[in-house]
């Protein structure tokens, strides 16, 4: 129906010319280009003047300006503006003599007739300036919504049409920018046949195929929902292209040609628009009708804003429609016609964003529409200091024409100057005015991406980031997982107890196909990445999943995942920003958890490497003492029997002491002194009243955790190295005081001391440390992170060794 409704004004016009041909009996297949001046004519009482030249028209560049008085024309007197304006377009390729009055002064003018540019009006100042700007400001438009939608038309099909429908808009709006540019800078186009004049005639061409390309594209676009489908079927879609085939290839020949049959290229204006009205309201009364049902009856999510204008926009449609058919024809003042055709072109153009505003939301436009915005005002900034630059020249008496070309130069320089100055504070001033709630949590989450590198495990790393990305994307809700260092099990962390339920036990069903994926899953087809199994899909639907972003590692593999639910305004969606946002983010995720992995692991290489060392150290120490033990008791056999009974007694109590705390980080002091206590008893059978023991321990200590066999090091070496050496031995001192919430314990002997230590005290390792003082020192170290829980004091008297513990354990 609205396809054929479309054709009625041209088919009205085609047999009105055929009525008119037949009934008078000649063929009017002849019609020439129509031409122009440059120059809008009103009958005033003074007579025929000119309203307005068209500065690049070609009556501007011979002379008339705005107030003259029209004498003649061609030698020919006329009384009535009209008949002027039809003898000019009637005689393309002419150079008219005018003979004009201006102020008492007459003026003969010879002006050559130009071709009149088709679709454009350069009646007025306003008008021309007006059709300028908005032409800009529609491409700008229209380009931005381009550059959004691009990215996602890779993945989507509803991407993909509104970007070929953004381009034929961009095709007619972009063109007559151009044509509008081309007649400002160099006038209307010449002749037919020059270059010129074909290259003009191309862009029209090229414009105009955008104008009747993209309604037809937008009733096709509604047509394809899938809530119409029953009411179009193929033979009604194919209807659709019916009115811009014919439209086009009018057109087409009017323009090539200069005329199809009586018809000039701008009799087609008025069918083109009803079409276009035509066209733009069925599409929107389609529109409006499925966002406030579906086909279930529901109510339709669509925001009430679109609702709203979608509803003006096809009213403004349909008012349109009614003017063009009814009151079009029969306008005779040309400014207000240029007005009413300029103003609903542009108008046209609405209901292209407006259609694929469900697409863009996906995008960068706001973002793209903020940076060219607030570029435009920096640049005007710029512009008003160099505007208030030359004024002020001028105020103080500067005649810069008569500068010569260095003082033009140096005054162009520091225009330039301060421009470069200015316009980087100003954008970033507009930049933070107009800074949205998107840039904000941009801004957030590139703050988390910094602060995650110093986050000391993976659940801080996962309570962090659910804490910030849910705020930051205003979402609902949002559920972090990341793999553990051990790369074993899943830390899980939730921005609020709302949907997505998303459980460790729902990742692991679905990691292997996120896994192979390695994409990001969203609820709609503009950012989904994966093609996941639709029961998949399906499932994270219904847990209230609406985007999934997994966490990438540097080697190509997800190590963890960010599900988020849907956004806390009702209408809102996130777009591929916040996508990449995330991405982003979970690459320094990725990045922090392996440097996490890679401290443990070495953290664990130390452990278990100290533990070697230790293990190495009592393979070392045992058979030594057990030699010197053995050899004790086999003395004691035949000089005190029940002395070498007892002695083996304490040894095996003493081995199995040893076996027992074998693999063990820390024990408990009392186990340790009741190990020490056995030896010294070992070894005081062996040096006899050489060796002294003394022992005072605070009962308060006993509990302290002591690294395993630290405290009997420390014996030992007093033992072996001090009391041993010395001739006529000595004796060893074992203390335990809580002092400050720490346990010190020390170990004194009276032995020879240590001449590298004869002085201060030391908290460092010295070169002098066999394998055991190396091995504890290193345990300490590795174990509290610090070198000075080790404490060694040694004069010509004696050395003492002392432990700084905390009372508490750290594991």
């Amino acid at each position: 129906m609205a396809s054929v409704l479309a054709l009625l004004p041209l088919a009205q016009l085609g047999a009105s010319w055929w009525e008119y041909s037949r009934t008078l009996g000649i063929q009017l297949d002849e019609t020439p280009p129509r031409g122009s001046v440059g120059v809008r004519w009103v009958d005033t009482e003074e007579g025929i003047v000119s309203a307005y030249v068209f500065p690049s028209g070609s009556a501007y560049a011979a002379g008339l300006r705005d107030g003259d008085r029209l004498i003649e024309l061609d030698f020919q007197t006329y009384f009535q503006a009209v008949d002027v304006e039809r003898s000019i377009e009637r005689a393309t390729g002419v150079v008219l003599a005018i003979t004009a009055l201006r102020e008492n002064e007459t003026l003969l003018l010879e002006i050559p007739v130009a071709r009149d540019p088709t679709f454009l009006y350069a009646l007025s100042p306003a008008l021309w300036s007006a059709t300028g700007w908005g032409f800009a400001l529609a491409t700008l438009l229209h380009v931005l919504a381009l550059l959004s939608v691009l990215p996602l038309a890779r993945r989507a099909q509803r991407a993909r049409g509104a970007a070929t429908l953004i381009s034929a808009a961009i095709v007619w709006v972009g063109g007559n920018l151009a044509r509008h540019l081309w007649v400002t800078l160099f006038g209307p186009p010449s002749l037919s046949g020059s270059l010129a004049s074909g290259a003009f005639d191309a862009l029209t061409l090229l414009a105009l195929a955008g104008w009747i390309a993209f309604p037809a594209l937008l009733f096709r676009r509604t047509l394809l929902d899938d809530r119409f489908s029953s009411l179009a079927s193929r033979g009604v879609r194919w209807l659709v292209w019916v009115p811009p085939a014919v439209l086009s290839a009018g057109v087409l020949t009017a323009t090539l040609a200069g005329h199809i049959g009586p018809l000039p290229p701008d009799a087609f204006v008025g069918p083109i628009l009803f079409y276009v009205c035509v066209y733009v309201a069925t599409s929107t009364a389609f529109s409006l009708w499925r966002q406030w049902r579906v086909a279930s009856g529901e109510v339709t999510t669509a925001p009430m804003w679109i609702r709203v204008a979608t509803a003006f926009v096809m009213t403004l449609a349909l008012v349109g429609a009614l003017l063009v058919y009814n009151t079009l024809p029969a306008f005779q003042d040309e400014v207000a016609v240029g007005w009413f055709v300029v103003a609903l072109q542009l108008f046209s153009l609405l209901p292209v964003l407006l259609v694929s505003a469900g697409t863009l939301q996906y995008g960068r436009f706001r973002t793209l529409l903020t940076r060219s915005v607030t570029t435009g005002v920096a640049l005007s900034a710029v512009f008003v200091l160099v505007v208030v630059g030359s004024v002020l020249v001028r105020t103080l008496g500067l005649d810069v024409r008569g500068a010569g070309p260095v003082s033009l130069g140096l005054w162009t320089v520091v225009l330039l100057l301060l421009a470069d100055w200015l316009a980087p504070p100003v954008r970033r001033l507009i930049g933070r005015v107009v800074r949205s709630e998107r840039q904000r949590g941009r801004l957030l989450l590139d703050r988390l991406g910094e602060r995650v590198r110093r986050l000391p495990d993976v659940e801080s790393m996962a309570t962090a980031t659910a804490e910030t990305v849910g705020p930051a994307l205003l979402a609902r809700s949002a559920v972090v997982f990341l793999r553990e260092t051990d790369g074993e099990r899943w830390v899980r962390s939730a921005f609020r107890p709302e949907p997505p339920h998303f459980t460790v036990v729902e990742l692991d069903r679905a990691w292997a196909d996120f896994r192979d994926a390695r994409g990001v899953w969203a609820r709609n087809e503009e950012l989904d990445e994966t093609q996941l199994p639709e029961p998949l899909a399906g499932r994270l639907r219904q847990i209230g999943v609406a985007l999934a972003v997994p966490i990438v590692g540097s080697a190509g593999e997800p190590v963890g995942l960010i599900a988020l639910g849907r956004k806390e305004r009702r209408f809102s969606v996130y777009n591929i920003e916040e996508v990449e946002a995330l991405k982003s983010l979970g690459a320094q995720l990725a990045l922090a958890s392996e440097r996490l992995a890679l401290l443990e692991r070495e953290r664990a290489l130390v452990r278990r490497t100290a533990e070697a060392e230790l293990a190495a150290l009592r393979a070392q120490i045992n058979p030594h003492f057990l030699f010197n033990a053995l050899n004790t008791i086999a003395a004691l056999i035949a000089e005190s029997p029940d002395q070498a009974e007892s002695t083996v007694e304490t040894l095996a109590g003493l081995f199995r002491d040893v076996l027992t705390s074998s693999g063990k980080r820390f024990v408990p002091l009392a186990t340790e002194l009741r190990l020490v206590e056995r030896y010294l008893s070992i070894e005081q059978a062996r040096f006899g009243d050489r060796l002294e023991v003394q022992v005072d321990i605070d009962d308060a200590t006993l509990d302290t955790p002591v690294p395993a066999f630290a405290v009997q090091t420390l014996v030992e070496n007093a033992v072996k190295h001090g009391i041993e050496s010395k001739r006529g031995g000595g004796t060893v001192r074992l203390h335990a005081r809580q002092r400050q919430g720490q346990t010190e314990i020390t170990v004194a002997d009276t032995g020879v001391g240590i001449p590298a230590l004869f002085g201060p005290e030391k908290a460092d390792r010295e070169p002098f440390y066999g394998v055991g003082l190396t091995n504890v020192a290193d345990r300490l170290l590795q174990i509290y992170g610090t070198s000075d829980r080790l404490v060694i004091r040694s004069g010509p008297d004696g050395t003492s060794a002392s432990l700084h513990l905390p009372s508490s354990p750290l594991d």
